[in-house]
């Protein structure tokens, strides 16, 4: 990636030169929240971007709506959801294994001052949207104004504070993050971001397999399972789309789709996401120590079983095996030396294209 200040570039991979049939629609303020169900579904409208380096509404394009899902789990657990192709969501899914300690809260919603307050059936606040008029500190009186925005602040906990980078770009056609947008190529909708404001110092951790240093704070991670290929370089073969917050938060993305996360990387005041798919679906999780947080996430995803006995045997393996008489070659001279085995373990031998992990069997 060649670097070029223009976020629609460095973040969202659209064409250096402009010349694919690509857009950017980013949020603007919510225009109804409703209750339902327990949830809050608030209507959110999108405005088309001029495709062009710096950001500015396309205003011959009418906006486009949707919804956005707020629903409440405990313990201290809110689900952000957007499905920009009439998606709706699910509890059943082989990536959400909930325990019994998860439970959908009801939340209500009610307008105060230009702000729609959250709160669950004790009255605990939960989330605010600003409805007001941003404060401005313009430091050039030739500046336009900034386009509206949707300025979310969640309390998954209650207490901690996560709010979507509503407000983080330079001058107003100068963003560095998006709090919530998508894009489409050749009129289709086919990735989505959503983005939450960093702190001065805050540091990050998770992702799953990660040969980096503990804090990934100012790093951009590509979440793909691929051939690590070694232990010095950025591919991974167990990408997990989850990260902790030093501000005791972390937050899950329930995706299987080819995803892209900067912590604090490509812009320092914001947490971005971006996934493959027009969909977002996010469980932020709040909790006063990281062990809370961290038992949040395995409430939702499943607790690890007891690995079998054999898996705590003795393994042979070697870089590779080329066919099933070197494997039983192997297995043959272990036991005339009564040297104990439980497992062989195969390795690049089995791919049909070798030294490159494409889960294709040979």
């Amino acid at each position: 990636m060649k670097p070029t200040n223009y976020h629609l570039f460095d973040f969202m991979d659209f064409d250096l030169e402009l010349k694919k049939n690509e857009s950017l629609w980013k949020a603007y303020k919510p225009t109804a929240v409703v209750e339902k169900d327990g949830d809050i579904l608030v209507t959110v409208p999108f405005q088309k971007q001029v495709l062009a380096n710096d950001m500015a509404p396309d205003t011959n394009v009418a906006q486009e709506t949707h919804t956005l899902i707020i629903r409440q789990y405990e313990p201290g657990i809110i689900r952000l959801f957007m499905g920009f192709d009439g998606e709706q969501p699910s509890d059943a899914s082989e990536m959400l294994q909930m325990s019994a300690r998860v439970k959908h809260s009801p939340l209500h919603a009610e307008l105060k001052d230009d702000q729609w307050v959250i709160t669950d059936n004790g009255g605990v606040c939960r989330a605010v949207i600003n409805m007001q008029q941003p404060v401005l500190d313009r430091w050039s009186e030739l500046l336009p104004d900034p386009q509206e925005t949707l300025d979310l602040r969640l309390f998954p906990d209650g207490k901690h504070e996560v709010r979507l980078a509503a407000y983080d770009h330079f001058s107003p056609p100068r963003y560095d993050a998006l709090p919530l947008g998508y894009c489409k190529t050749d009129g289709k909708n086919d990735r989505a971001t959503l983005s939450f404001e960093c702190k001065l110092n805050e540091c990050f951790a998770g992702t799953g397999e990660r040969f980096e240093k503990m804090d990934l704070s100012g790093q951009t991670f590509f979440l793909k399972n691929q051939d690590g290929q070694g232990v010095n370089n950025r591919r991974t073969y167990k990408n997990i789309p989850f990260y902790l917050s030093s501000r005791m938060y972390g937050v899950f993305y329930h995706t299987t789709a080819h995803s892209k996360l900067s912590l604090a990387g490509v812009s320092t005041r914001s947490v971005e996401f971006m996934s493959d798919q027009a969909l977002i679906d996010a469980f932020i999780i709040g909790g006063d120590t990281v062990e809370e947080i961290l038992r949040g996430y395995r409430d939702l995803t499943g607790y690890p079983s007891m690995p079998p006995l054999w898996s705590f045997g003795v393994w042979m393996s070697r870089m590779t095996y080329f066919s099933a008489d070197e494997v039983n070659a192997i297995c043959d001279r272990l036991r005339k030396e009564h040297y104990p085995c439980d497992v062989i373990h195969l390795d690049t031998g089995w791919f049909k294209t070798d030294w490159l992990c494409e889960w294709k069997f040979n």
